[in-house]
């Protein structure tokens, strides 16, 4: 009797707490963000981002999306690769979030530093049938 009650009742109720096809589709979108960063696809990023995108770096630096690219193909700032420890997407109609925690190893005017970062993420769209935009990027620095 108890294990029907487990299939019947509580099974289905932990289905409904995963993430829905929306959620999934932006988690998959900010892996793609780090990988174009770790790999200098620039271009890729930069059709990502919105023109009003806005981010704020860990180091408290507020950067335009000009800026923000400019930085990435001076190549005084590398991501030499990033490993995400957890990252949770939250959809509302055409706004989405992407909350996470991750280990970046990257170069900085040529010093190899390992950081350990909260970030927040944005995005945006039209409405369901267009591509999501990245409106915001928000980094902050962790204990390592």
């Amino acid at each position: 009797m108890k294990a029907i009650f487990l299939i019947a009742f509580i099974i289905p109720t932990l289905n409904g707490l995963g993430q829905t096809p929306a959620e999934a589709g932006v988690l998959e979108l900010s892996k793609k963000v780090f990988n174009w960063e770790v790999d200098n696809r620039i271009d890729s990023l930069a059709n990502l981002l919105d023109v009003k995108f806005t981010a704020f770096t860990s180091s408290g630096d507020k950067q335009t999306k000009e800026q923000y690219l400019a930085v990435l193909r001076s190549g005084n700032v590398v991501h030499n690769s990033i490993e995400v420890e957890e990252s949770t997407a939250t959809v509302v109609s055409n706004t989405a979030t992407v909350a996470g925690k991750g280990r970046f190893r990257i170069t900085v005017n040529g010093n190899k530093r390992n950081i350990h970062l909260s970030y927040l993420e944005v995005f945006i769209r039209l409405n369901e049938h267009t591509p999501w935009k990245m409106l915001a990027l928000h980094a902050g620095l962790l204990s390592n």
